[in-house]
């Protein structure tokens, strides 16, 4: 690799690197997005988010990084500007969406089964790593915050995203989790099947609150991986029989909205969260638990009450 800083970056139509175009109705997030993309030795326009601004959007280079921000997006140029950022995501050049975390459901019903980052209520550090992704390297969909740490978080999310999987499938068959591994000399006994009345919601939301009681003695940063609870709001959501959409989840998952969605797409690429089409908005989506997640939820809680573990 040589001495050039851009020479990984996209280029422009003349040769030279790529720029980044943001598109926003707010001024200051606006603003904002482009100096990081400044800070990190790209150059950037900030242009406002009306009709003209969206008609730039077919307007921009192959090679040049189209940032929308949809915070205070007039509710009449919203379907507009989606469908403009999906014409250019079908023909494979660079796209970055942020959104509110009131607007991320029609977002994600877009994008969130693609390769499009989404932001939420980004930080500087989650707009500076959606943009070196832009590079072309490999990278979450949704990007995490501290872009010189994102590297080794992604490798350890990789495994423990592969560990989680793995108990869970052994756990929906009723098997002991890490038997194929290290022994557990300790617990030598195998979980027994799940009767029906173990689990119930109300049993699953006192774990929630349990789990929220934890903010009130330690830093919640303490706790930042939210996978665990998510699993556990979609369970007790599944048992009481309702629908949660993105936004709730993320409120759930107890942790900054674009971590909680970086979180969402890779449990459901490793197959334990399902995407479910709202069949009265076609821009929105459910999330659910996989078939196999929920039994393995399933025979952990109920091996847990039967040991009388009230906080999971």
């Amino acid at each position: 690799m040589g001495d050039d800083p851009n020479q990984d970056w996209p280029v422009s139509a003349d040769g030279g690197p790529a720029s980044v175009l943001v598109c926003g109705a707010d001024a200051l997030a606006r603003a904002e997005i482009a100096e990081v993309a400044r800070a990190i030795g790209l150059p950037a326009e900030a242009v406002g988010l009306d009709a003209d601004g969206i008609a730039r959007f077919g307007r921009a280079g192959p090679g040049d990084i189209l940032v929308a921000e949809l915070g205070g997006c007039p509710a009449g140029l919203f379907d507009d500007a989606l469908s403009a950022l999906r014409r250019r995501a079908d023909r494979g050049l660079p796209v970055i969406v942020a959104a509110p975390l009131d607007r991320i459901d029609a977002v994600m019903g877009e994008f969130g089964g693609g390769d499009v980052p989404i932001l939420c209520q980004p930080t500087p550090g989650d707009i500076a790593a959606a943009l070196v992704g832009a590079r072309g390297r490999p990278f979450p969909a949704v990007a995490e915050g501290k872009a010189d740490e994102l590297y080794p978080q992604l490798q350890n999310l990789a495994e423990q995203m592969a560990q989680v999987a793995r108990a869970l499938a052994q756990l929906s068959q009723g098997g002991q989790p890490g038997a194929d591994g290290v022994s557990a000399h300790a617990l030598a006994f195998r979980a027994a099947p799940r009767t029906e009345p173990d689990v119930d919601a109300a049993y699953v939301r006192a774990i929630i609150r349990g789990r929220r009681l934890r903010d009130n003695y330690f830093p919640a940063e303490l706790f930042a991986d939210p996978a665990w609870d998510m699993l556990l709001d979609l369970m007790a959501a599944r048992l009481e029989g309702s629908d949660v959409a993105v936004s709730s989840l993320c409120i759930a998952a107890a942790v900054p909205p674009t971590t909680a969605l970086r979180w969402i797409k890779t449990l459901t690429d490793s197959g334990l969260f399902v995407r479910i089409a709202d069949p009265h908005d076609g821009r929105r989506v459910f999330i659910t638990l996989s078939d196999a997640a929920a039994a393995g939820m399933l025979n952990y809680l109920a091996a847990a009450r039967r040991i009388a573990s009230p906080v999971a």
